[in-house]
């Protein structure tokens, strides 16, 4: 047998991964160890091997194409977050498909040097006219710049990173900014900032979506005065918009591309039956090829929709003067909802509730969210405007319930839509036992349920329409090889994680399902192979030596279309002091 108990501390002494001796006490009788002294031992398609510098058995096969690393240093002081780089893994250095010797690669782990980004920012118009005490307008550069890069992910599911700093004066009138960040590809904006003599009439916003940054780019933004963006909206004469906010935005990503100004609405006349009021927002709009959304948002706390225009539909001819907006459609007064989550028998369950819109009556446009908690009776309140919701509901802090989406439906009217009942079902239960590659109990071992990433959905889709409902995610530890945690329906990436410096591999089972069903238990039987295994010297862009980085291992997961493909993490471990580490993983995906 391989399995050797976890007492041998000194053996985990002299593995490489400073994590190796983290193995909680209670384990520490129980949890195997993946060691060897002859091939013999491992059974067929393993071969023992040495792995820096111990004996444990090795897959002789893998299948790992398109693997990913990412690497994340400790924080950097500089941008005051973790950077996280991505290493592209190919076969030429990673896993060819047979390897009789065993599925064990030195790769050395190099950050590339850094994007190194020199910009200086040039901003036309004039703002704040008719300063205090006579003094002149300013120009745009005289404001400070906070400045973004939102890194794209290559494949969904990776994670997406923000690196931000903040310009300064380039005495020539503008403002300049240096920032050190991973080359890639990233969306930019570019945020003015308020002045202390001047904060209601700041240069908005630009945004430059996918820009690829190159390892040395020098930028040079130049924007002439902005984009005057200028109407009024008609409003029904009992509808009151005095502090509503008007701004435009990114049809992709929502980023604000526009000042964002706020209504003022006089007292209507008594007799008419609608009133006009004025906007005027200056803009920026780099994007040709998509339109804008002007958007228009209540202050918080009214219960009324936010709105959505497309600009390239309302401006003729590409004049963005003179629009008119109107917001008849929503004469509807909001109307009282009432309701309680509880279980099948009836009891109250304390819940955390989202309501979404689905179809705003007479208003495909426009959209609404409250988010809100029951009381201790379950009981739930909210002021909507007429039309169709979904309901989505979350116990809290108990796993024995399960989340739950409901349809919501109702006209206008002046009574209170009450007595609507949401049931809570019991949880799932998810299930199983877990083996070595021989037959050994994988106790100790960490179980999690993550909920699968679906697809990227644009702004103005994922406002207008209700998503999935997410399950929550859900972990637990093995126990006499066995686990069995409450769970939602939907879909998970399921993996078994070895404690750490075991030189088990990960067990990686994406887009498993957990039937919707109530109640409904799911049962898995589950092995765990021997590894392949990736081990080396993580160095910095110098060649330094670059201890406690933590190294994540990615591999895409095709779906039923190239634009489902995604990310799933399939092992994770950190570099010693001296910059060495051992990367156990698993040969291939479960499926």
């Amino acid at each position: 047998m391989s399995s050797r108990p976890v007492v041998c501390a000194a053996l985990l002494a002299c593995l490489p991964t400073s994590v190796a001796c983290g193995i909680p006490l209670e384990m520490s009788e129980s949890a195997p160890l993946n060691a060897c002294d002859r091939s013999v031992e491992c059974g067929p398609g393993a071969t023992c091997a040495d792995v820096s510098g111990q004996r444990a058995c090795v897959s002789t096969s893998a299948n790992l194409d398109g693997l990913i690393l990412e690497i994340r240093p400790r924080a950097s002081p500089e941008l005051g977050a973790e950077v996280s780089h991505l290493l592209a893994i190919d076969a030429a250095s990673g896993f060819p498909p047979q390897d009789p010797g065993g599925q064990v690669h030195s790769v050395d782990l190099t950050i590339p040097m850094p994007a190194r980004v020199e910009a200086t920012v040039r901003l036309g118009g004039s703002y704040c006219e008719g300063r205090t005490g006579g003094l002149p307008p300013l120009t745009g550069g005289q404001f400070p710049v906070k400045v973004e890069f939102r890194r794209i992910a290559p494949i969904l599911g990776l994670p997406t990173q923000s690196y931000s700093t903040l310009s300064e004066p380039d005495g020539a009138d503008g403002q300049r900014f240096q920032l050190s960040i991973p080359a890639g590809d990233y969306h930019i904006s570019l945020i003015p900032q308020a002045r202390g003599d001047c904060a209601d009439d700041i240069p908005p916003p630009i945004f430059l979506p996918n820009q690829v940054v190159p390892e040395q780019w020098t930028l040079g933004i130049n924007a002439e005065a902005p984009a005057v963006l200028q109407g009024s909206l008609q409003v029904p004469v009992r509808v009151r918009v005095d502090g509503w906010k008007l701004d435009l935005v990114d049809p992709q990503t929502g980023s604000a591309l526009s000042q964002v100004g706020l209504l003022e609405q006089a007292e209507p006349d008594p007799e008419a039956t609608s009133t006009q009021v004025g906007f005027s927002v200056k803009f920026y709009w780099t994007d040709k090829d998509k339109s804008p959304l002007i958007r228009l948002r209540p202050r918080d706390g009214v219960p009324r929709p936010t709105v959505y225009w497309e600009l390239a539909a309302l401006a003729l001819q590409g004049s963005t003067g003179n629009l008119n907006l109107s917001l008849l459609q929503l004469d509807a007064a909001a109307r009282r909802v009432e309701g309680q989550t509880i279980d099948e028998d009836g009891n109250p369950v304390l819940s955390a509730v989202r309501i979404q819109s689905a179809i705003i009556d007479r208003a495909p446009t426009a959209a609404y969210k409250l988010d809100t908690e029951t009381d201790a009776n379950g009981l739930f309140r909210a002021d909507l405007p007429p039309g169709e919701y979904v309901l989505f509901t979350q116990p809290i802090n108990d796993t024995t319930k399960a989340a739950v989406k409901q349809p919501l439906k109702f006209a206008a009217g002046d009574d209170c839509y009450c007595g609507q009942s949401v049931v809570i079902p019991e949880a799932g239960t998810l299930r199983g036992r877990v083996q070595g590659p021989m037959g050994e109990l994988m106790d100790g071992a960490s179980v999690f349920a993550v909920p699968s990433r679906g697809q990227v959905t644009p702004y103005i889709g994922q406002v207008l329409t209700p998503g999935p409902l997410l399950p929550r995610q859900a972990s637990g530890v093995l126990r006499e090889g066995a686990f069995s945690i409450g769970i939602d329906p939907g879909e998970f990436d399921f993996s078994v994680r070895p404690t750490p410096g075991s030189a088990y591999p990960w067990l990686v089972r994406p887009r498993l399902t957990v039937s919707a069903m109530d109640a409904a238990i799911t049962d898995l039987d589950l092995a765990i192979s021997y590894p392949a295994v990736l081990q080396g010297v993580v160095r910095d862009a110098s060649g330094a030596r670059l201890g406690d980085a933590t190294v994540v291992a990615w591999l895409p997961v095709q779906g039923a279309t190239a634009q489902e493909t995604r990310g799933v993490q399939i092992g994770e471990t950190r570099s010693a002091a001296d910059g060495s580490y051992v990367l156990p993983l698993p040969p291939s995906m479960s499926r």
